[in-house]
Formats: C-alpha cells, structure tokens, sequence
C-alpha cells in the first residue's frame, strides 16, 4: 500500500478542517479582514481534498480494492475503528463529490463578490 491510499482518510476531513480554520470568521471575531479570506480558505481546503482524490483515483483507480481498518479505541470488549474500502467505485465518487463541492464554492463566491455585507 502506498502513503497515498494510506491518506485517504483525510479527503473527507478536509471539509472539517476548513471549517475548524475559519471559526473565527463565523464567530465574528474577526472583523478587520472581513468574511473574504474564509471564504478562500474554504476553497483552499475544497481544492486540496479534490487534487487528493484525483491523485487517488489516478494512482490507485486500477487496482483490486483494498480494505483498511484504523483501531481508535479497544478497551473491555468494545473496537471503535474507522473501516473503509478504497476501490475504483468509491474513489469515482469521492472524485465526484468533491468536483461537485468545487464547482458549488467557486460559483458562490462569484455570486457574492458584491455582497459581502
């Protein structure tokens, strides 16, 4: 297995991450620089989960499906572990899902670029 099938995992939590980043501007905490830069590091994030995922489903699109298995927490008879099957099927969907996510947030911030409030 190569680091990159290993890192699939994160293609889903690029989304979380970006929004984690930009609490702040949620919040209203940051007021000086306005809503504009979360709105950029939200498409920062939406473009690095879908070269990711692109990268991933060229490298690994060919291949027989693989199954991994990460183990969080075991402890008295309970296994709390995140089990996910890389194959060519869900890596199309995950390509597709994140392209969709970047075509929606490219299109609105050209939607609001007059009416940041």
């Amino acid at each position: 297995m190569t680091g990159l099938v290993l890192s699939i995992w994160w293609i889903p939590f690029y989304g979380l991450l970006g929004a984690l980043v930009t609490l702040p501007w949620s919040a209203g905490l940051v007021r000086r620089t306005g809503p504009r830069p979360a709105a950029y590091l939200n498409l920062l994030m939406t473009v690095l989960a879908s070269v990711h995922s692109t990268l991933a489903l060229t490298y690994h699109g060919q291949n027989p499906p693989e199954h991994l298995v990460y183990h969080w927490f075991q402890a008295a008879g309970l296994d709390l572990s995140l089990s996910i099957t890389v194959s060519p099927t869900s890596l199309i969907a995950l390509e597709t899902v994140t392209g969709i996510t970047l075509l929606a947030q490219v299109y609105a911030l050209g939607y609001l670029e007059k009416d940041w409030g």
